[in-house]
């Protein structure tokens, strides 16, 4: 097997390999069957979803097709000609968990005796080596730039050393004279405190998150699993956005208390919030008209950037209603230790409200046509009369979007349409953004511990406590698994679960960026740090380049995932180029 992905043949058994995309495989159905059959086909990523025809296969005839190796398939030939057939029906052949590989070819045979066999005649390719090339040119690239970097600093610094002597002699020649004693005395002028050191991992954060979001968008060289989860489920793609959500609330108390220290009227300080949140949400509404959708009977209302904005202001708002001019001073040992949390005791209260009204809804809400309390995706993965129940994804959080933004202002395309033939359902719509506010406000909880706490080890602690709670209380909702449990872990809902275990590894994140960056120093956060202080201007700017020259390009077939990995990873270095390139120059662009 080839280290580095090549389709190979443009002939063989009568296929072109040259013509399969990306995560492509050709199945071939040999039947010696006389009638006609059919050959049903089911998807592993389809959770809870029927057999459904695949092909028609006739006697001694080319039956072929192309197939995604992303997930196992079963298949069942069958004389059946229904629709959709229950996943447990028996059939003439079947092969259950049959895992396809990228540019391979798979024989299912029939024979005349009812033997039914499942044949690899031509192997796959092995898809995982862009992956390994890539990490070891990075590596590769660091170690450089740490090396040329230390010989840099070592040249400046012996350079220094060299002014500082001469300065120095020069000095004592100066000072040799009366004149000179007496003007050197008269001209000392005060010195500034030294300024309040920045946490460097805040932004280490944030850059890293930008970074990986700009990676997926990019099209994360069409790996499955750096993608969105299909529905229920979690993938590298689904922990960026959450991880903006929750460093956004980590940096709100440092925001208010400057501002209160600075005696700033409050009804200022919401003027501000207010300002600032209607920016970020008619700059999201533009970038939803990238690409040409702009028809205003069809345009989308929700997006990224809108429920940012919501997020924030209700957050920096609540916190701004429950924050004293002067925190409050505990005395006792565990008034100490629980400072943090007593502090936002009344904004809990706000919060855990805003939580119990999501919940409510998504359970008890009834949705015309669909089962109340439904969190799945609708489709053929809830069968209703014998007919797929396609508006019914979602449940709750699909049916107050439609109410308040109608079908046609909402995302048309969701990930589970293309799985489960899904309807129209927005994952950053309305209901998902109550449980949003409650991920800025567990962010915020983090910020108040930078503030109340200075130690190291104080911030350290809990911070993992934090992680490990929530990664427990996650878990437990979620019944550790992909699809079962009380609820689910689902980016599109964006679940209590979702919220859960999405702030457990940020927090964990943090800490880990924390003693690297603030507490060690042998990590500078770069390049993540300068993309981070930057952030909102590498997003919007990532977004109106898509499918442009030079982030973009197609060069021949552009069909394995090393040529897909290396543009993605092209266009997502410049970006991060360009987040140094301003950092250099001392520009720094905020909404």
């Amino acid at each position: 097997m080839a280290f580095v992905e090549d389709p190979g043949m443009t002939d063989f058994m009568g296929f072109d390999l040259t013509k399969l995309k990306v995560d492509q495989a050709y199945l071939k159905v040999d039947s010696a069957a006389e009638e006609d059959l059919t050959l049903y086909s089911l998807s592993h990523a389809c959770y809870e979803c029927p057999l459904q025809p695949l092909l028609t296969v006739k006697s001694n005839s080319d039956n072929s097709t192309a197939l995604s190796t992303h997930h196992p398939w079963t298949f069942m030939l069958s004389d059946s000609t229904q629709p959709f057939l229950a996943p447990n029906t028996s059939g003439l052949c079947r092969i259950h968990g049959a895992n396809l590989g990228e540019f391979g070819v798979y024989v299912l045979n029939l024979t005349a005796d009812g033997n039914c066999t499942f044949e690899n005649p031509k192997s796959p390719v092995f898809e995982y080596g862009a992956i390994v090339i890539s990490i070891a040119v990075y590596i590769g690239v660091a170690i450089l730039g740490a090396g040329l970097l230390y010989l840099y600093h070592r040249l400046t610094k012996h350079l220094d050393s060299n002014k500082a002597s001469e300065t120095q002699v020069q000095g004592l020649q100066l000072a040799s004279t009366p004149e000179a004693g007496a003007s050197s005395a008269t001209d000392k002028a005060p010195t500034k405190p030294p300024a309040k050191p920045r946490l460097k991992s805040l932004d280490t954060f944030r850059g890293i998150s930008i970074v990986i979001m700009i990676f997926v968008n990019y099209g994360a060289g069409s790996y499955w699993f750096l993608e969105h989860a299909t529905w229920h489920g979690l993938q590298l793609a689904d922990l960026v956005f959450p991880w903006f959500m929750w460093i956004m609330g980590v940096c709100i108390p440092m925001g208010l208390s400057s501002a209160l220290r600075r005696n700033t009227p409050r009804h200022k300080i919401l003027f501000r919030i207010v300002e600032r949140s209607l920016k970020l949400f008619f700059l999201g509404i533009i970038l939803n008209s990238l690409g040409g959708w702009n028809n205003l009977a069809t345009y989308r209302v929700p997006g990224v950037l809108q429920r940012f904005a919501i997020c924030y202001l209700v957050t920096s708002s609540v916190a701004l209603a429950f924050t004293p001019d002067q925190p409050k001073q505990y005395q006792t040992d565990i008034g100490i230790a629980l400072s943090d949390i007593l502090h936002l005791l009344p904004q809990w209260a706000v919060h855990l409200a805003i939580l119990a009204i999501h919940t409510l809804i998504t359970f008890l809400l009834p949705v015309p046509g669909c089962p109340t309390g439904y969190q799945g995706p609708g489709g053929v993965a809830l069968f209703q009369n014998n007919t797929p129940s396609s508006h019914c994804i979602g449940g709750a959080a699909g049916e107050v979007d439609r109410w308040l933004l109608t079908t046609n202002h909402i995302y048309q395309n969701p990930t589970a349409k293309f799985v489960y033939t899904s309807a129209a359902f927005d994952p950053e719509g309305v209901l998902g953004s109550l449980t949003s506010i409650f991920q800025v406000f567990l962010g915020l909880q983090a910020g108040i511990i930078l503030q109340f706490h200075k130690s190291h080890k104080s911030r350290l602690v809990r911070w993992l406590v934090w992680g490990a709670v929530l990664g427990a209380l996650g878990a437990g909702l979620c019944g550790a698994s992909m699809n079962n449990g009380v609820i689910p872990v689902n980016k599109n809902l964006w679940s209590m679960s979702y919220v859960f275990v999405t702030s457990c590894f940020a927090f964990f994140l943090l800490s880990f960026c924390y003693v690297l960056v603030d507490i060690m120093g042998v990590w500078s956060g770069t390049p993540f740090f300068q993309a981070g202080m930057n952030s909102i201007f590498l997003y919007v700017g990532h977004n109106v380049t898509f499918e442009m020259f030079p982030w973009h390009y197609q060069v021949g077939l552009m069909n394995t995932h090393l040529s897909l990995l290396v543009e993605t990873l092209w266009g997502t270095t410049l970006w991060v180029i360009t987040g140094l390139y301003l950092h250099h120059k001392g520009k720094f662009y905020t909404v």
